[in-house]
């Protein structure tokens, strides 16, 4: 007697409606993973497009800062400049004799007037002093002066004011001053200005004219010769 097998039949549409389900729950699921992906990428982008941001606002912060210091710096370069031309126009680094023969030309040149006369006869400079245990160095010389009293007084005044960094006039002083003139001249000049005006006086004075101690005495750094440069003009200066 044949044997007899029997066939199980499978159940296809409830197979096929599972697979649907699936199918739909992976997509489901992929979907809400791509929303959360994309909205970190979302923020991501944000933070970056807001720390580029800020980048470029440091970035022109800096830029701006730099620019404000390259300007700072150069308007101090240009003060420090400034001061020490005028500096070393009152306190040279050398005895610069020169100079000092011209700036003295031109004062006179300029006060002497045919009513008020002024004029400087022989001019003789010394041997240049530096003393080692002193910040500055001295440059003696001696003068003749013949002019009116008016025009001597005002010498005396330009000495007095010298060394100032805005009158661009070299520090001096007098250090002796000789009349050299009659008896009743000499009276006439020490009588009160009330008195009226004096003949011309002829004088002969003794002065001193200062310039910075040569390297070879003082060898400070740059900035500190430039600073006892200031002091000692100052000091100098008060003491004329």
């Amino acid at each position: 007697m044949p044997t007899q097998v029997a066939i199980v039949k499978k159940n296809y549409p409830r197979l096929k409606h599972s697979f649907q389900l699936l199918t739909v729950l992976v997509l489901v699921a992929a979907g809400v993973y791509c929303y959360f992906q994309y909205q970190k990428l979302a923020e991501a982008q944000t933070a970056l497009a807001d720390e580029q941001s800020r980048m470029s606002s440091m970035q022109a912060s800096v830029d701006q800062y730099s620019r404000s210091f390259d300007d700072l710096k150069k308007a101090a370069d240009a003060d420090s400049a400034e001061i020490t031309n005028k500096i070393q126009g009152v306190y040279p680094l050398e005895e610069n004799y020169t100079a000092l023969t011209r700036m003295l030309d031109v004062f006179f040149k300029d006060n002497d007037k045919p009513s008020n006369p002024i004029f400087a006869g022989s001019l003789s400079f010394s041997e240049p002093v530096v003393d080692a245990n002193k910040d500055y160095a001295v440059l003696p010389f001696t003068m003749s002066i013949e002019g009116t009293r008016e025009n001597f007084e005002k010498f005396l005044r330009y000495v007095e004011g010298s060394g100032e960094l805005g009158g661009n006039v070299r520090l001096m002083d007098i250090k002796m001053i000789s009349l050299n003139f009659p008896a009743e001249a000499a009276a006439a000049f020490t009588v009160s200005p009330e008195a009226g005006a004096a003949e011309n006086l002829n004088v002969s004075v003794s002065m001193d004219a200062y310039f910075q101690k040569p390297s070879a005495f003082n060898r400070p750094a740059a900035a500190a010769q430039t600073a006892q440069a200031v002091q000692t003009a100052a000091t100098l200066s008060s003491n004329t």
